[in-house]
């Protein structure tokens, strides 16, 4: 196919529209409000270099610290990419080579490194919205139908595009083989003039986006499902992928390596402190079980009838899309928040119900602090996930996209480098704010020094034990956040508790 200038800044891409639509699917569930909407009925094929697409797609349209904040599918394995870049160059299996391999007597395993799969692509509209955002009228493209069924889009020459406006293009599946063009990711980037298949929808939904990349690379079994919800982080609120099990089994799954995460970290303060098998009689006070359940209600929660939205799982406010954090980064965070916590029992102001222990370390690792018991993990995670929840756009937690080592293969190393970076986080100051907050409830248990039976610390801290106990000391511990004088923390603490009083 030629292309054709359409104007001074503007230019004519050839394409071919095909329909895939069947008319059973006009009574299939179209919801605008659950990002839904009935999608067009075609769909389009074109060719265009690899440079242009990138410019044109908000994957790409900027860096910071090595990562986007914009579009549908925002993370990526460098390693992946800088893999498919070999294989453009050399082919298989010369490109899988590592550099001292690369022996001239290996010469004769190069090949070419065609890429005939099409990148496929969602064409957006002057009404679609991404995270309050959208494309300037000037950048939209349109598709024009010409005498005897052509059709050609219509698409502006853009070099740059402004960080309060969306490039045209989002890109729903082969990110990674995009990336592989760029030259400030590589030694050996591939050649702009590459050119490559495109498969576009036009103004496709998102959620519809969500399903058509798990449609194409898990449905057939090519990735890890768990795996899939990091790279494309809107599948964690589908409801369609609850009904047939994947999302329940998805959030376990999480649940589990994120406590075997704070287990087995060295930088962890729970590291071989979580009772992994449940054995009677140990040190470690908290199960593997009891972390589980308690992630799955705080930070993995779907939000879904009375239960609060979990900041690793739920649709935050704005656009309705879900936090895209890695599973590094969800470890990092929860190793960072039990690390300051620690830190502050050990280091902090030695409150009143601390004085009462004979060491520092056991109110926090004793077995008479309900820091180390399953109430007291699960009220703590319950309160800080609330307050990052409801302060996420705020305290720019949806900016947070650190730069990763391509080179580090272990996850804990990834968590290793995760976790210098939080350092610099937007929110770190608010992290550790929260420490300090939470350390000025009294969380002695009711058999620890100084807990007197029949008074009303004891009476109180024994209704913890009954029916409603989980959901009492919470509410304890959010408002002994609230009452405390670290303004940032406290003033959201109090925005909770005035929400839910009303509610009541």
């Amino acid at each position: 196919m030629t292309d054709h200038i359409d104007s001074a800044d503007r230019r004519l891409v050839p394409a071919l529209r095909f329909k895939q639509w069947l008319s059973e699917w006009d009574a299939y569930d179209f919801d605008a409000g659950q990002h839904r909407r009935k999608p067009e009925e075609h769909i389009y094929v074109f060719s265009m270099k690899a440079a242009e697409l990138r410019r044109l797609c908000d994957v790409y349209r900027r860096k910071r610290d090595g990562s986007n904040v914009e579009g549908i599918q925002r993370i990526r394995d460098e390693s992946r990419t800088s893999r498919i870049q070999r294989y453009v160059r050399y082919g298989y299996p010369y490109g899988d080579l590592k550099g001292p391999q690369r022996t001239p007597d290996k010469a004769p395993l190069r090949k070419p490194g065609w890429l005939p799969t099409a990148i496929v692509v969602n064409i957006l509209t002057g009404g679609d919205k991404r995270r309050g955002k959208t494309v300037n009228s000037d950048s939209l493209i349109t598709i024009q139908e010409e005498a005897g069924g052509q059709y050609k889009l219509s698409v502006p020459d853009i070099q740059v595009i402004d960080d309060n406006q969306l490039a045209p293009f989002e890109v729903i599946d082969g990110q990674h083989r995009l990336w592989a063009f760029d030259d400030e990711t590589s030694d050996e980037p591939v050649p702009d003039d590459f050119e490559l298949p495109v498969v576009a929808f036009y103004g496709l939904d998102i959620a519809w986006q969500a399903y058509l990349f798990w449609s194409i690379n898990v449905s057939p079994k090519k990735i890890n499902p768990s795996h899939a919800f990091d790279l494309y982080p809107l599948l964690r609120t589908q409801d369609w992928l609850e009904s047939v099990g994947e999302l329940p089994v998805y959030r376990e799954a999480r649940a589990q390596e994120l406590t075997e995460t704070l287990y087995s970290h060295q930088k962890s303060v729970w590291n071989n402190r979580i009772n992994m098998l449940g054995e009677k009689g140990t040190a470690a006070g908290v199960s593997q079980a009891a972390w589980v359940r308690s992630l799955l209600t705080t930070f993995l929660s779907t939000g879904k009838g009375v239960s609060r939205p979990g900041l690793f799982q739920s649709n935050l406010t704005r656009d309705e899309e879900p936090l895209e954090w890695t599973r590094a980064q969800q470890a990092a965070f929860l190793i960072t928040l039990w690390n300051d916590i620690a830190d502050e029992v050990a280091t902090g102001p030695r409150h009143l119900w601390i004085q009462h222990f004979k060491k520092r370390s056991d109110a926090f690792g004793g077995k008479a602090s309900m820091l180390n018991q399953d109430m007291g993990v699960r009220a703590l995670l319950a309160v800080a996930n609330d307050i990052f929840y409801e302060a996420a756009e705020e305290w720019g937690l949806e900016q947070w996209y650190p730069h990763l080592d391509p080179n580090l293969d272990l996850d804990l190393q990834q968590i290793d480098v995760v976790i210098e970076k939080l350092d610099a986080a937007p929110f770190r100051i608010h992290l550790r704010n929260l420490a300090c907050s939470l350390i000025t409830y009294d969380w002695r248990s009711l058999e620890a020094p100084g807990i007197v039976d029949g008074t009303d610390d004891a009476i109180r801290k024994r209704s913890y034990r009954g029916s409603g106990g989980y959901a009492s000391l919470r509410k304890d511990v959010l408002e002994a956040v609230a009452a405390s004088d670290v303004d940032d923390v406290s003033r959201i603490a109090k925005d909770i508790l005035f929400s839910e009083s009303v509610r009541r």
